[in-house]
């Protein structure tokens, strides 16, 4: 068990988990074959897994298509394409 540290919580401190970042990826017929940062382009070795989320059809609809990737530099990356924006955006742990 740990012990209270006494320090009462900070709202200014607080952020949300795993916040998607808007990220670039280029594709090759719908699938990230890379990601650029700035000047840099990270090849995907390959797609592990990917699915579909389509939610909240009933107030603000959640249409995503995720892909979780290995990529070259042997960094496991997940991204989604928001298909009703038509954005990228990386999804961290």
């Amino acid at each position: 068990m740990v012990a209270h540290s006494g320090t009462p919580g900070r709202s200014d401190q607080l952020r949300a988990l795993n916040r998607p970042r808007p990220c670039r990826v280029i594709t090759t017929r719908d699938i990230p074959t890379a990601i650029r940062e700035g000047a840099r382009t990270v090849a995907v070795l390959r797609v592990q897994d990917r699915w579909q989320v389509n939610d909240e059809w009933w107030r603000d609809p959640i249409d995503r298509h995720y892909f979780e990737m290995v990529m070259e530099d042997g960094r496991i990356r997940t991204v989604f394409h928001d298909r009703d924006a038509n954005l990228w955006y990386e999804q961290r742990a």
